[in-house]
């Protein structure tokens, strides 16, 4: 044995003696249990399979023979990376061209494993591969062949992702259609026999639950007992049977009120528990069930044995590494609330920190754009929940780590790869190399789909080899409330949480959190206002001649009235608090705004009372210089390494829009204005044609500053396409995403709704002037509405005026820069002329 064990070592002179190899070895595994004859028996199996080529007669066999070790060793541990080679093994499988019989198996069951790897994952190309792949293994098999009645019932639960993706009763409608089909198809005696009614029952249980219908919940029942009966000898098989049938005979008891459904439910999940190992994935689903019915015998009986076991099984399916990321956080928020309950305030942070944890673990960076984004969407105000809870339990500095690390999720991981790794080059060079090869890839969003999931298993593997290094356990690890505190040296952070339970204001200020309850405020009350004013925004930005007086007045109203109402539930109570009001004479403190939920959206900086006669100081820019941030762990990165350079300006102006919209007169003007601050050998301009993405993409680098004047061309439904218009088509959100910009300073946005993001994703700052603080400018003034092209123009020389010291631009002095400019011309303008302007950074 040892002479065949070098054969997996050495260059492989005959394959199929490896693969003897590599067949005794699973041999022995499945004789003696030794993981590490399944593990050389992997390896072995790899190096038969590269020396065989592709059209060798043996090829297929040996490829399908690891494809099956590695599904083996997957349901052991639970790899991720097994999946992913037995995925790729099977389309490898599927371009070879089998028969006809074989070329539908294999189609089938890629669709199935794809379906695995989407429940860990949400991977949204999984489940749309998953979906094609299934109807063809369907379409290419016959009616009457036995196999088309499983192949339909698989496909029946690939529709059910679909729909649970979608949220449409016709796609709902549609698998249970196609499971009906399978059902009526299958003879009993069939092996899959109690596989086909499972999925039907999963699918009308689903449909119960949407409307309702006591006859869908009835039917699932009898089908999951009919499935039982039938007995499968696979255990496994059979536990997930019990959990269903558990699980549906739950659901009939909160509707009906039958105690007899309860105490059977209660029995039989404990059956599917026990039957199911540790490692299986499943373990977590049947535990998930347990937790259900334990919680409502314990409200039946009111019995504190049930709700103990509870939080034992919820911590467990929180914990475990084998069980889907979005069960556990949903675990671990139940979790949370069941200590809660029982008065265990350490032991429900525990579990929210557990919970917010995995928000970067579900949105997963080896995923592509459009599925993080699908994923955020699922557990969106997720870090809002957890931290009104761990300010209801008094932990207001446990709720500030969690929205600074449940926020910005997008972001923050992209920072991550951005992060200085000089330290640990030091001492780790190799450990560093290897996350240098994997950031390259990554951060700029390029490569392919295998390549991205290669490198980012290959960045997790070796960051975890880092944090296991003595000094280093905390590398790239989100910081503590007490590091980060110092972001608040130069003036108080106010977090504005917004959640169903509670509302606040986390005011970090002199190395401690301070609540300022909210209460005039609900979740409700600011999503109603979020979308009148968003109504009104929209109406005001399509509606621009003077023929649409009446629209563009209505926004005006809506918009003072919008700002009274900020003033009072949510800036004055916190100025109150600070004991910030705006002395005559005093130079005006500053102050960071970070908004959660529909609150990003609304101008808090500008939130006052404006009229006749109104006293300045009932406005918060009475009384503070605001700026906006996405947390304190951005102001603690953007004031590091200031760069003292002399300021090096790239102005950009198109006056054209891309053909909807009018020609702006003033932006050459603008444009050419800087040159009366700016020394020309410091300035470039580039305006019309000469304003080429390619052009401005390249010029960034080359200098410090940047000022853009022009139009915006808005994509709320796909944040990452809006961008800035120039001469060949809009600079995104996504173009810009992909420079990393060293010693950026200052980056001006003279154009409409700069800062207008996702209203599906709130929390995540997908808009221009968060994307330029991410590739590097400490500081970003912009616009949340529509701007007057004469105004842009006189604001921007009023600003830069300001800017300009001695002789030379400094960045630093930004915030108060443009709070100065826009003071002159706040008490004889209406709001709509100058609160669209925001500062965000130091």
């Amino acid at each position: 044995m040892a002479r065949q064990r070098a054969l997996s070592a050495g260059p492989v002179a005959d394959p199929a003696e490896v693969m003897r190899l590599a067949e005794a070895l699973v041999t022995r595994y499945e004789l003696a249990g030794r993981s590490a004859d399944l593990d050389d028996a992997v390896a072995a199996g790899r190096r038969a399979q590269q020396g065989f080529p592709a059209g060798h007669p043996h090829w297929a066999e040996v490829t399908g023979r690891l494809r099956q070790w590695l599904l083996g060793r997957h349901r052991l541990s639970a790899t991720p990376e097994d999946l992913d080679e037995a995925i790729a093994l099977t389309r490898l499988l599927i371009t070879a061209h089998p028969a006809a019989a074989e070329l539908a198996n294999l189609l089938d069951e890629l669709s199935g494993l794809l379906v695995a790897r989407y429940d860990r994952t949400r991977a949204v190309t999984d489940l749309d591969e998953a979906l094609k792949a299934s109807r063809q293994a369907v379409n290419k098999t016959a009616v009457q062949d036995p196999d088309w009645a499983t192949r339909m019932a698989n496909l029946a639960m690939a529709l059910r992702l679909h729909f649970l993706r979608t949220d449409e009763d016709a796609d709902l409608d549609l698998a249970v259609h196609t499971a009906e089909m399978s059902v009526e198809h299958l003879a009993a005696g069939h092996s899959a026999y109690a596989h086909v009614r499972s999925n039907l029952g999963i699918l009308l249980q689903a449909r119960f639950e949407r409307s309702g219908d006591p006859g869908d919940l009835d039917r699932a029942v009898r089908l999951f007992r009919q499935g039982i009966e039938h007995n499968p000898g696979d255990p496994l098989a059979r536990a997930i049977l019990l959990s269903n049938l558990a699980s549906a005979l739950h659901d009939r008891f909160l509707r009906a009120g039958n105690d007899a459904d309860l105490d059977e439910a209660i029995i039989l999940v404990r059956r599917a528990v026990d039957l199911t190992p540790p490692h299986d994935p499943a373990k977590g689903r049947h535990l998930a069930n347990l937790n259900n019915v334990l919680r409502s015998r314990h409200d039946r009986d009111g019995d504190g044995a049930d709700l103990a076991e509870a939080l034992d099984v919820l911590r467990a399916v929180a914990s475990s590494t084998t069980v889907a990321p979005k069960l556990r956080l949903t675990m671990a928020l139940a979790w949370a609330g069941a200590a809660e309950h029982l008065g265990d305030a350490d032991t429900a942070l525990a579990a929210l920190h557990t919970a917010v944890d995995l928000l970067p673990v579900i949105v997963w960076h080896g995923l592509d754009r459009a599925s993080r984004e699908s994923a955020l969407d699922d557990v969106r105000g997720v870090a809002c929940v957890a931290a009104a809870v761990a300010v209801n339990l008094g932990r207001p500095e446990h709720a500030v780590e969690m929205l600074e690390q449940g926020t910005s999720v997008l972001w923050g991981q992209s920072l991550r790869l951005r992060s200085d790794l000089s330290e640990l080059a030091v001492t780790e060079p190799e450990l560093v190399d290897r996350l240098h090869t994997a950031r390259q890839g990554l951060d700029g969003g390029t490569v392919d789909e295998g390549e991205r999931t290669r490198l980012s298993r290959l960045w997790d593997a070796t960051l975890r080899e880092v944090r296991g290094l003595p000094g280093w356990t905390d590398f790239l690890a989100p910081l503590p409330a007490d590091r980060l505190y110092p972001a608040a040296d130069e003036g108080p952070v106010v977090w504005l949480n917004i959640a169903e339970s509670r509302c606040d204001a986390l005011v970090v200020s002199d190395g401690r959190v301070t609540v300022v309850p909210l209460s005039g405020l609900s979740q409700e009350s600011v999503l109603e206002r979020c979308n009148t004013y968003l109504e009104s925004l929209s109406y005001a930005a399509q509606f621009r001649g003077p023929e649409d007086f009446l629209v563009r007045e209505r926004f005006r109203e809506e918009l003072v009235d919008m700002l009274a109402w900020l003033w009072d539930t949510v800036t004055e109570p916190v100025l109150d608090a600070l004991g910030f009001t705006g002395t005559p004479g005093e130079p005006l403190p500053r102050l960071w705004w970070c908004p959660t939920g529909p609150l990003t959206f609304l101008p808090v900086h500008a939130a006052g009372h404006y009229g006749s006669g109104e006293d300045p100081a009932r406005s918060v820019p009475g009384r503070v210089v605001p700026s906006y941030a996405s947390g304190l762990g951005a102001l603690l990165r953007a004031r590091q390494d200031r760069d003292r350079a002399p300021a090096r300006v790239l102005a950009v102006g198109v006056a054209e829009g891309d053909g909807r919209q009018p020609t702006l007169p003033e932006v050459r003007q603008e444009v050419a204005g800087l040159a009366a601050v700016v020394p020309p050998e410091r300035l470039t301009i580039r305006t019309g044609p000469q304003a080429t993405r390619t052009e401005v993409l390249r010029a960034l680098a080359e200098h410090s500053w940047l000022h853009l004047a022009g139009h915006t061309q808005p994509d709320p439904e796909r944040p990452l396409y809006t961008g800035i218009v120039l001469s060949d088509g809009p600079l995104t959100v996504l173009d810009l995403a992909d420079q990393h910009l060293e010693g950026a300073q200052l980056a001006y946005l003279s154009a409409c709704m700069t800062t207008l993001g996702s209203g599906r994703l709130a929390d995540e700052a997908l808009h221009l002037s968060a994307v330029l603080q991410l590739v590097g400018y400490r500081h970003v003034v912009a616009t949340q509405w529509h701007i007057e092209d004469r105004r842009a123009a006189q604001t921007a020389e009023a600003v830069y005026s300001r800017l300009s010291r001695g002789g030379e631009l400094d960045a630093d002095s930004a915030a108060r820069a443009l709070h100065d400019a826009l003071d002159e011309v706040r008490e004889r303008t209406h709001p709509v002329d100058w609160a669209a302007y925001v500062h965000r950074g130091p």
